[in-house]
């Protein structure tokens, strides 16, 4: 099973017309926050693009288990292709922060032009806070970095499921991802799919 889960994993995607999405990853991060929205992506039509401070390095989720593989280097990306990025959570947000072309394609995809729709979970809030896109706005997270978000100027709401605000949507824990992945697919093409109704 996990061979099969690996060799479609690392198989060539067809190209598409709904654009690019890129899924962050570093070391520990949350395995279903990662690998749920990135399935989701894919099956709804757009080309995803696995982003890390380095292209073709292998990273193990916190738990261990089902690696993931980078595509490209956050400095490799165009952040005006970029139609939806995704920060997971696990120990993940706080090595990514600490690369400042991964902060910057973060800050120029919600920046550039019309902008990206941004989905964040668990502790993923905090490479947002380095890039400097919170301030005013709503968000939900994990407990732990509540303080952390409010410092930046976001403000923190405790709702399950997800909470949206224009072009941020973001989730607290794995139980959220199916609204969570409703909510952003919906912000990003106005169709959410098979998945809400």
């Amino acid at each position: 099973i996990f061979s099969v889960f690996v060799l479609s994993y690392l198989a060539p995607q067809r190209m598409s017309s709904k654009g690019l999405a890129v899924v962050f990853v570093e070391e520990g991060y949350e395995t279903l926050e990662f690998h749920y929205p990135r399935l989701r992506l894919q099956e709804a039509g757009y080309h995803v693009e696995v982003v890390s401070p380095e292209k073709g390095k292998t990273y193990k989720a916190k738990m261990g288990e089902y690696p993931a593989q980078s595509t490209a280097a956050s400095g490799d990306i165009k952040a005006s292709d970029v139609k939806i990025a995704i920060v997971p959570g696990g120990h993940c947000p706080d090595r990514l922060q600490k690369c400042p072309k991964c902060v910057e394609l973060l800050r120029a995809c919600y920046n550039d032009g019309k902008g990206a729709v941004i989905g964040m979970t668990c502790r993923g809030g905090l490479l947002a806070i380095s890039a400097g896109i919170l301030p005013g706005r709503k968000v939900t997270a994990f407990h732990e970095i509540k303080n952390d978000l409010v410092n930046a100027g976001a403000k923190f709401i405790d709702e399950e499921g997800c909470v949206t605000d224009g072009r941020l949507v973001t989730a607290q824990i794995p139980d959220d991802l199916p609204a969570y992945m409703c909510a952003i697919l919906k912000e990003a093409s106005g169709i959410c799919g098979t998945c809400c109704h």
